[in-house]
């Protein structure tokens, strides 16, 4: 067990750099050229993905035994897809500086790589920096879950690695959360029904470039069909906090999460695919050995 969890970390931080990308190591670059003011309208659009992405795939059943042992560790890959209005953002004058004209729009970060070039008096020019050209963020991390003492289990993820300059850079991610089975008190329910939760940081970069944390609160209902499907809907309540190093700190996003997948469990190998709307609708699928949901 203990060398596939290994393979499972491997493999997400593999998936992780696979999936990102490669122009993430200039976005340090880019924010020296802006105004605190400015970074944070860059960078609008990271703070809602990256709540949505660490809060998906930590549930997958309410099926949770009250007592005996049950391990399962895998891999989880969660992305959202950034719509036409993260692309741009409306910049500030900064300091000794200002335009003329109509204010041009700005890339954020997952807008075009094209810098803008906006007019001022005296004619001077001030360049807006471009971004990275995303239409996506994506990325794996493994997951650990352990049970069951009185109905509850608990639920581990970490990762850290240093994907170099001309990747991510530095990428740690922490996660601990349980869930608790409430069937062991509603009996009768056609269907299982489990609350649970989940606390996690996320950093990106050198020196803690971007900087998340996030919890994650979700009543899950599912239920088994035959002997190895089992759907699966999560309501729930996200609450998250993002920060950059230069002292920009971002509004909290807190939000519904709404989560509808499906499960196949088979006795040794667990296969889950999902979707989740939240700030950003995304999806996520997942791969786990063990025993146990």
């Amino acid at each position: 067990m203990m060398s596939r969890m290994l393979r499972a970390a491997t493999a997400a931080g593999a998936l992780t750099v696979a999936l990102a990308s490669p122009g993430f190591a200039q976005l340090d670059a880019n924010l020296g050229a802006l105004t605190p003011e400015n970074v944070k309208g860059y960078l609008e659009p990271l703070p809602k993905a990256l709540s949505t992405t660490l809060n998906m795939a930590e549930f997958q059943s309410a099926s949770i035994p009250f007592a005996g042992f049950n391990l399962t560790v895998g891999v989880h890959a969660m992305g959202v897809t950034f719509d036409a209005k993260d692309n741009t953002y409306l910049p500030r004058d900064p300091q000794g500086f200002t335009h003329t004209g109509n204010t041009l729009p700005a890339p954020t970060v997952v807008g075009s790589t094209v810098s803008t070039a906006q007019p001022g008096q005296g004619g001077t020019t001030l360049y807006n920096p471009g971004g990275l050209d995303l239409s996506q963020f994506v990325i794996a991390v493994p997951q650990l879950s352990v049970g069951s003492v009185m109905g509850t289990r608990a639920l581990l993820r970490w990762i850290q690695f240093d994907a170099g300059d001309s990747e991510l850079g530095h990428v740690s991610l922490f996660g601990i959360g349980v869930q608790h089975s409430l069937s062991h008190y509603l009996k009768g329910l056609p269907f299982d029904v489990a609350a649970g939760g989940m606390y996690q940081t996320l950093k990106l970069g050198d020196n803690d470039l971007i900087d998340t944390k996030a919890f994650h609160g979700e009543v899950t209902a599912s239920r088994k069909l035959g002997i190895w499907v089992q759907p699966y809907v999560g309501v729930g309540q996200a609450v998250g906090g993002t920060s950059q190093k230069n002292n920009v700190k971002f509004d909290n996003e807190n939000s519904f999460h709404g989560t509808l997948g499906v499960l196949l469990g088979f006795p040794m190998v667990k296969l889950h695919a999902q979707v989740d709307t939240a700030k950003e609708t995304g999806a996520a699928i997942g791969l786990r050995f063990g025993l146990g949901n």
